[in-house]
């Protein structure tokens, strides 16, 4: 390993003395280009950065760069993107007018499309300047001991201006000079990070208990003005990282929230830029029965385009969080939990979005979607007629609401009847809004047919459920009040809420019946007030009834969403 180290190393410090075609074979087809061609520097700003984005389908170690300036500009800095990863990176140097970097490993590690690094240049001056690609090599390691190289002359320009007046927010358009702008449409607002702002940014975010990094930004309604669509351009490395991150967008007609990967990589391509495009859309310009339902409530439009072209987003493995400002009527405020969020879907009509909740206290809609489409706050209805005068009313009508559970019959719920082990894992799975490929074997009692199966098998492949033994499910049978609350433990750890605090059981009469597997669960719901008991008794035992399963499932939704 010493000696591949050594080599490459040696090898880079020859492209620095000698000229690119001393060590140069044939080309390779490889390609090296600046992210923008041409960039429009704000008037008060004294700096700007373009990526460098390189193309090669032959693996390589090592890749030097050669940057010509003129005497209005001067190369500041070099920060390598992700995709570079623990190669050895080497520092500016500067020959015959030319500054020199670039990055070597000890193996052919490097392929594909990617962004290099990001250029930031000093430019104080009002004149017009330009920064030339003059030379790029790129170096691999043979079998033999030796190396290869591929000499690119790509004598590729930047024109860089100077704006003659401010861009509202003090910024620019372009994705490699972060800023803002009106846009040639005045209906539309776009705010552009690019990568020195949004590694600032990056710098200042701190993890969270579940370890994610929230990278937050802000459009003001002063920026907006009159405007009814944002459209809010980031470079997608801020995505596209090991470490879990979300960036968190917030803006006068709601807050974004995009987690990491939020692209399918199938999908993504070579894309360098993702953009969210927010628009507020005048609710009587929906179909009449979405339009009734809607009333004068906002009405929001989301989409992503990658590389400035519009895509069609949907992504089960990240799902966006969005929040909505609105504020209820104080009749409304009564029955906050049936106030529901919604989406129009292709055919014009209204979708409950299971995830949607009003917070009163916050004054906001908030809630998770997997897609985007045209969404809205709609009143929801929905009761049943033998549980009126049930102790569960709420938590069974805000949850059938949401469409997470069903009655038993169009107007009837069976709130005594017992629940069986597959409708309390399809209901808890409904709850968690999780979808996930089983990679197990699955239950030999649990078909593919079945309408709890895909849920059974999210449940499997999350962790929560593991059957009965013996490759089964059970999926028939009643579950018990213990095995309830292992799995709503799991699930509160699945969520990224694991439960912590323990209480003891002593206080309860029957606590020894509760079996050694289930105790730890049952400690730490106890401790955090989701389970009390009855009278003393915990009944672990016993079988849990569709009415105390849709108490523990409102209760589990509420401190998720």
């Amino acid at each position: 390993m010493m000696k591949k180290k050594l080599l490459a190393g040696l090898l880079f410090i020859c492209f620095l003395v000698l000229p690119f075609n001393a060590l140069a074979f044939a080309a390779d087809s490889s390609t090296v280009q600046f992210s923008k061609q041409a960039i429009e520097v704000d008037k008060n700003a004294s700096s700007f950065s373009v990526d460098l984005v390189l193309n090669s389908q032959t693996p390589f170690s090592s890749a030097e760069f050669g940057i010509k300036t003129d005497s209005h500009v001067q190369l500041k800095s070099v920060t390598y993107s992700q995709a570079i990863g623990s190669a050895s990176q080497v520092s500016l140097k500067e020959k015959n007018g030319i500054s020199y970097f670039g990055f070597f490993d000890t193996s052919n590690h490097f392929s594909g499309s990617f962004t290099a690094c990001t250029l930031t240049f000093t430019y104080t001056d009002s004149a017009a300047a330009v920064v030339t690609l003059a030379e790029t090599t790129l170096t691999r390691l043979t079998g033999t001991g030796g190396a290869t190289s591929e000499s690119l002359t790509p004598n590729q320009t930047l024109q860089i201006t100077r704006s003659a007046s401010n861009t509202p927010g003090g910024g620019t358009p372009d994705p490699g000079n972060g800023g803002n702008t009106g846009g040639s449409d005045s209906n539309v607002y776009t705010h552009v990070i690019d990568n020195t702002k949004a590694l600032e940014a990056l710098e200042h975010a701190t993890p969270n208990s579940q370890n994610i990094k929230t990278v937050s930004f802000e459009v003001k309604s002063t920026d907006v003005g009159g405007a009814k669509e944002i459209a809010f351009q980031l470079p997608y490395s801020l995505f596209n990282a090991d470490e879990k991150r979300q960036v968190e967008i917030h803006t006068p007609f709601g807050t974004v929230t995009i987690p990491d990967h939020v692209i399918p990589a199938g999908q993504l391509g070579s894309a360098q830029s993702l953009t969210l495009r927010v628009k507020q859309v005048d609710p009587a310009t929906l179909p009449a029965s979405a339009q009734q339902q809607a009333g004068s409530r906002p009405v929001l439009e989301l989409h992503f385009e990658l590389d400035g072209k519009a895509i069609e987003w949907k992504n089960e493995q990240a799902p966006v969080q969005v929040v909505l400002p609105f504020t209820l009527s104080p009749t409304e405020k009564v029955n906050a939990d049936l106030i529901v969020a919604a989406y129009i879907d292709s055919n014009g009509k209204l979708q409950i979005v299971p995830t949607g909740r009003f917070h009163a206290e916050k004054g906001e809609m908030s809630f998770s979607t997997t897609h985007f489409s045209l969404y809205t706050i709609v009143n929801g209805s929905k009761a049943f007629k033998d549980t009126t005068s049930s102790w569960a009313r709420q938590d069974i009508e805000a949850l059938a609401i949401r469409g997470i559970i069903n009655g038993t019959t169009a107007d009837t719920f069976s709130p005594n009847a017992n629940i069986t082990r597959a409708d309390f894992t399809k209901l808890l799975v409904g709850v968690l809004a999780k979808h996930a490929e089983s990679t197990g074997a699955g239950f030999k009692d649990v078909t593919s047919k079945a309408y709890y199966y895909e849920a059974v098998m999210t449940a499997q492949a999350l962790g929560l459920a593991s059957g009965s033994g013996d490759g089964k499910f059970n999926p028939g049978a009643s579950i018990s009040r213990q095995d309830m609350m292992v799995l709503l433990d799991r699930a509160f750890t699945v969520a990224g809420h694991p439960l912590m605090e323990t209480a003891a059981l002593s206080g309860y009469k029957d606590a020894a019946k509760v079996a050694a597997y289930a105790k730890p669960s049952v400690e730490k719901l106890i401790a955090s007030g989701i389970i009390n008991g009855s009278n003393g008794y915990l009944t672990p035992q016993n079988n849990l009834t569709r009415a105390e399963a849709a108490k523990v499932l409102h209760l589990l939704y509420n401190e998720l969403y």
